[in-house]
């Protein structure tokens, strides 16, 4: 593991366990993270007889009763704890499963698994952003790409935001472009010496996305949620839980999720393939990842969703983080953008900078396809604003237009001018 995404492992780990849940890497055999989950615990789809195969398959098998983890839908958690095969991890349960399902394993035939792990959806190397910076030239900062002048959408668009809330109090003033932006209090550590206030790792991240979306979509209704403060992270069936009271209570025509997860064999996670079942209305908008990989990072590698890689600053060349393949839809870009964030005193949490400290006075600079996310989220939705037209149909609008600036050697894009 290197030596970032082992500080950042070690410190989604730590926020778990203060909520009483375990989690675990498993790794690749050269050493690296292959995907993070829960321990002692399986995702099921709690339909048909899935769960008495699962039962057959692996004796003693049977329902977790974590109350904090409660899963929506036919999801369900399963426990290994009391298997008749004696102590097991979730990597050996499920290759017994496996084992013993031999050809009856839907997922030999391209359908779902009967069980997986519980992965852990995070933000972070291990997904995408780094740590933030302080703009050049600062202060003044204006952002970066900036807000449009073009916004005049008469027609009312919602976009959900999937992140870690929105800071309170933000000077209008300061950041007219976030003007009637709401959502869930995305909140400050205690006072650092000299008063300011301490700035905890993640905070700012999804202010900073809706920064981002609303310069592309000056007149779009903007709603972010707390879905990844605390750790960074959270577990796949808790997400979807959280987006599915996102979507009754704000009804969002988009959601832009700058989070993801590998999972186990590449397969699709269980969670989010529920959640497009009951939901096929919603665009997803998601980031493709940061590990400069053609592996498969999800929710973003779904064919129903819009997987976003990340553009250097020439916006003519991949990102060197980004992750790429056949699998990604646009790229857009995805270093060097600025935009609204925490004023106080940030402590670098990952080599080389750890233990550095560092002064934000209410704007960054950041990299990574978390923020190319929202540039194409917020694209999609000023089309939507200007032509009245169906998400579906703004999607294709805007990948269409990609495909006619298809770079060479990376794909279809989007160029801001």
């Amino acid at each position: 593991m290197d030596p970032v995404t082992s500080a950042q492992y070690q410190m989604m780990k730590d926020s778990f366990s203060r909520r009483g849940i375990e989690i675990e890497a498993a790794y690749t055999p050269a050493g690296g993270v292959h995907h993070i989950h829960a321990a002692r615990r399986l995702l099921a789809v709690d339909r048909d007889d899935n769960v008495q195969r699962l039962q057959a398959a692996l004796p003693g098998l049977r329902h977790a009763d974590d109350p904090e983890q409660t899963a929506p839908g036919d999801l369900v958690l399963l426990t290994i704890e009391e298997t008749e095969d004696g102590s097991l991890t979730v990597a050996e349960a499920l290759d017994l499963i496996d084992e013993r399902l031999g050809e009856d394993n839907p997922a030999l035939a391209g359908q779902a698994p009967l069980a997986t792990p519980v992965h852990v959806v995070h933000i972070a190397k291990i997904c995408p952003a780094g740590e933030p910076e302080v703009p050049s030239g600062y202060p003044p900062a204006q952002p970066w790409p900036a807000p449009s002048s073009a916004g005049q959408g008469g027609h009312p668009v919602r976009l959900g935001i999937s992140d870690t809330g929105l800071l309170q109090d933000l000077d209008p003033a300061q950041y007219p472009w976030l003007a009637g932006v709401t959502g869930e209090p995305d909140l400050l550590g205690p006072a650092q010496a000299g008063g300011l206030p301490g700035i905890p790792e993640y905070t700012g991240h999804g202010t900073f996305i809706a920064g981002v979306a609303r310069c592309m979509a000056p007149t779009a209704q903007v709603y972010v949620n707390d879905h990844f403060s605390e750790s960074g992270g959270e577990l796949e069936h808790v997400i979807i839980a959280k987006l599915e009271q996102l979507i009754a209570e704000q009804s969002p025509d988009i959601v832009s999720l700058s989070a993801g997860t590998y999972t186990r064999n590449n397969w699709a996670p269980l969670a989010f393939s529920e959640f497009r079942n009951r939901h096929s209305d919603i665009t997803l908008v998601a980031a493709a990842g940061n590990d400069s990989t053609d592996r498969e990072f999800w929710p973003a590698a779904f064919d129903w969703t819009v997987a976003v890689g990340a553009l250097g600053t020439d916006q003519q060349h991949r990102a060197w983080f980004s992750n790429h393949g056949p699998w990604v839809d646009v790229y857009a870009l995805g270093e060097g953008l600025v935009n609204a964030y925490a004023t106080g005193l940030y402590t670098y949490r990952e080599p080389p900078k750890r233990p550095a400290k560092q002064t934000f006075a209410g704007m960054a600079r950041w990299d990574g396809t978390s923020f190319s996310t929202p540039i194409v989220a917020g694209l999609i939705a000023e089309e939507m604003a200007r032509t009245g037209s169906s998400a579906a149909a703004a999607t294709q609008a805007v990948l269409d237009g990609a495909g006619g600036n298809n770079i060479k050697g990376v794909g279809p894009a989007v160029r801001l001018p």
